[in-house]
């Protein structure tokens, strides 16, 4: 639990495609006004290849974000603004579980989180990094486990998986340096 504008924030659910068009329309928000394009354009920007929301799914997001009031009409005819409840909102879905991080959809979850994770207060985003370190270590020991004891595969195919793991380890090399990174010197 964290608090943004003293209001405690939970996260009890972990992200799922909606929550990544409001995570994503709703950080975009906090940098500035935003329209349903930008949201798009964030998210194609963030996810690359891995996924790709329909327009509709954008478009019906944001008019929910505007009805529950985390978005208001800005100035910018056609923007709309990030509101106090849409910060809260936003934080929430930051402190929010990735749902197995290392899937391709998952990995969606992870880009979002650190693209937007700097708004985070100091404290909840190094328990985030820290929180998505622990669920990468956890399917990776898993996947090793599962894949030394598959059968079926042959040395091409072990040879591949050694390498995807290889990546991953990089990938968990990255999130401990941010880590690091974020922890305060005692000196």
């Amino acid at each position: 639990m964290g608090f943004i504008d003293r209001q405690p924030c939970f996260a009890t659910h972990p992200l799922a495609a909606t929550d990544y068009v409001w995570l994503a329309a709703l950080g975009a928000a906090e940098r500035a006004p935003i329209t349903a394009e930008d949201v798009a354009a964030a998210v194609d920007a963030l996810a690359g290849p891995l996924w790709t929301p329909v327009y509709e799914l954008v478009s019906d997001s944001m008019s929910h974000m505007i009805d529950q009031g985390c978005l208001t009409p800005a100035a910018d005819l056609g923007r709309y603004a990030l509101t106090g409840a849409g910060r809260r909102r936003l934080v929430d879905l930051l402190s929010r579980p990735v749902q197995a991080p290392l899937s391709a959809f998952g990995q969606v979850g992870v880009r979002l989180k650190l693209a937007f994770a700097d708004i985070l207060p100091p404290i909840l985003r190094r328990h985030q990094i820290n929180a998505v370190i622990r669920a990468y270590e956890c399917e990776m020991a898993a996947r090793s486990a599962r894949c030394k004891a598959w059968p079926l595969n042959g040395p091409l195919g072990r040879t591949w998986l050694d390498h995807h793991l290889d990546e991953l380890e990089d990938g968990l090399a990255l999130l401990r340096q941010l880590a690091r990174m974020e922890t305060p010197s005692l000196t």
